[in-house]
């Protein structure tokens, strides 16, 4: 059912009624749904052009590598190793979650501080700001002013997802991301806790609100279909062609552009 986002926000206030709104959450997938692309992707496209990535990532890349079946050149320097994984990512070989994780802890070595910077940078460099979508503004607008608590669930690294959720108003401790282990400041070759993708997404939105009532969810592809059905309201948001077909029979609305 495609709704608009006014109709979509009279439906929302109706379910509401007159329930205390801060016991109320709206959730939302970042890349593909707050804005256009992918902010971890672009991340990592960066990176790899400036050989950002240490010698510390190595082993761990590697390793990863071998596990998943992926061929590597004889060069095996971090950013080399890195690059085949993304690759082969793109071919099918070297699995979407893997992939996640790998883009988040990949910068190990690097300071926290460093790799904020080149994020700070890439969002400016890929106009993050144009790359909104204009049609959840309206609905963002009305649950804040409804005193809702509004959250981002995105598997894509933390470093890059905070500041391209700042642009819409999302405060840090809203936000649950791929997150690296860190020691003394600098990025470890792992995860700190799993990334927040498929049924991850559900676990990391629970430790986020807790028991609070899920009244909206909203993401584009199927990896957000766990969220989006557990959520009293599922919202597809520009829809990628798989979620689409499922549409139907998930029962899920589809948010007019």
């Amino acid at each position: 059912m495609t709704v608009a986002s006014d109709k979509l926000i009279a439906e929302l206030s109706s379910l509401l009624g007159e329930a205390d709104p801060s016991g109320v959450v709206l959730s939302f997938d970042g890349d593909g749904t707050l804005w256009s692309g992918d902010v971890g992707e672009d991340l990592m496209r960066a990176a790899l052009r400036a050989q950002f990535l240490l010698e510390d990532a190595l082993p761990a890349l590697v390793q990863e590598a071998e596990r998943h079946g992926v061929t590597l050149a004889d060069s095996r320097d971090a950013n080399a190793v890195a690059g085949t994984l993304v690759a082969a990512y793109l071919t099918g070989q070297y699995p979407e979650r893997e992939t996640c994780e790998m883009m988040t802890w990949c910068y190990a070595g690097r300071s926290l501080a460093e790799v904020q910077a080149l994020a700070d940078s890439v969002l400016e460099q890929e106009g993050i700001a144009a790359r909104r979508h204009a049609e959840l503004a309206p609905i963002l607008e009305w649950s804040r002013e409804r005193g809702l608590r509004n959250v981002l669930i995105s598997a894509s690294p933390r470093a890059i997802v905070e500041p391209a959720a700042a642009a819409w108003g999302f405060a840090a401790c809203d936000i649950a991301a791929s997150t690296p282990a860190v020691e003394a400041g600098r990025v470890l070759p792992q995860m700190a806790a799993p990334v927040p993708y498929a049924e991850g997404k559900l676990s990391a939105g629970r430790r986020l609100f807790g028991e609070a009532r899920w009244l909206a969810a909203f993401g584009d592809n199927v990896f957000d279909i766990d969220m989006l059905t557990t959520a009293e309201v599922g919202v597809a948001v520009r829809p990628k062609p798989k979620l689409a077909s499922e549409l139907g029979a998930l029962k899920l609305r589809l948010l007019a552009r």
